[in-house]
C-alpha cells in the first residue's frame, strides 16, 4: 500500500511538472512570435521612413494649354457616340485649313523629290509606300479645301483632284508591273496633274 501511495505521488508531481514545462513553453513561444512580429513592424516602419525622405516633391503644372491642343484625343478615339471621322482625328485635322495646306504643299514635295529616284533604281516597293503614304491623306485634303471654295471654284477643284487620282492610279499599276520605262512617263503624268489640282485647290 506504502509503495502504490508512493508511485501515485510520483506520477502527481511528474504530470504537474509537465503541465508547468508546457506552460512555460508556450508562453515562450508567444513571446518569441511578439518580439519577431515587433522587430519586423520597426523595420518596415523605418524602411517607409527613409522611402518618404528620399522621396522628390511633387510638382504641379498648369496642362490647361496642352489639353486644348489636343492632349485629351485619346480619349475622344475611345468615344463610341461620336463620329468615326472624329474619332480618328480627321475632322479636327481638317477644321484648321492653313495646317490642311500646308501637309498638301508638303506631300507635294515629297512626291516630286523622292518617287524619281525609286523608279530609276527599282525601289518599287519603297515607290509604292511612299506614293500611298502622301495620296492617301492627299486626296481627304483637297477635298477639305475644296469645300471651303464657292461652288464654281469647288467644282474645278474636284475635278482637277480626281484626274489627279487617276493619274495616281495608273502610275501604281506601272509599279506593281515593275516596268521602268511605263512608270516614268506615268509619273510625269501623275505629278502634272498634281501641279493643277494644287493650285486649283490652294
Amino acid at each position: 500500500m506504502a509503495i502504490n501511495a508512493v508511485s501515485s505521488r510520483s506520477s502527481v508531481r511528474l504530470g504537474a511538472t509537465r503541465r508547468r514545462f508546457a506552460v512555460v513553453v508556450n508562453a515562450s513561444s508567444e513571446s518569441r512570435r511578439a518580439v519577431l512580429g515587433g522587430l519586423a513592424a520597426g523595420v518596415a516602419l523605418n524602411a517607409s521612413k527613409a522611402a518618404f525622405a528620399d522621396a522628390t516633391p511633387v510638382d504641379i503644372f498648369d496642362d490647361r494649354k496642352a489639353r486644348l491642343a489636343g492632349f485629351d484625343i485619346i480619349y475622344e478615339a475611345r468615344d463610341l457616340d461620336i463620329p468615326q471621322s472624329e474619332r480618328d482625328g480627321l475632322t479636327q485635322a481638317r477644321a484648321n485649313l492653313a495646317a490642311t495646306r500646308q501637309r498638301v504643299k508638303e506631300a507635294e514635295r515629297r512626291i516630286k523629290s523622292t518617287l524619281d529616284q525609286y523608279v530609276a533604281k527599282g525601289y518599287w516597293t519603297e515607290a509604292r509606300e511612299q506614293l500611298r503614304g502622301q495620296v492617301g491623306m492627299l486626296r481627304f485634303d483637297l477635298n477639305a479645301l475644296a469645300s471651303s471654295q464657292p461652288k464654281e471654284q469647288r467644282r474645278a477643284t474636284l475635278e482637277a483632284r480626281t484626274e489627279f487620282i487617276k493619274a495616281v492610279e495608273a502610275f501604281d499599276l506601272s509599279l506593281r508591273e515593275k516596268n521602268k520605262q511605263t512608270a516614268t512617263e506615268r509619273l510625269a503624268v501623275a505629278k502634272a496633274a498634281l501641279n493643277t489640282a494644287v493650285a486649283a485647290a490652294v
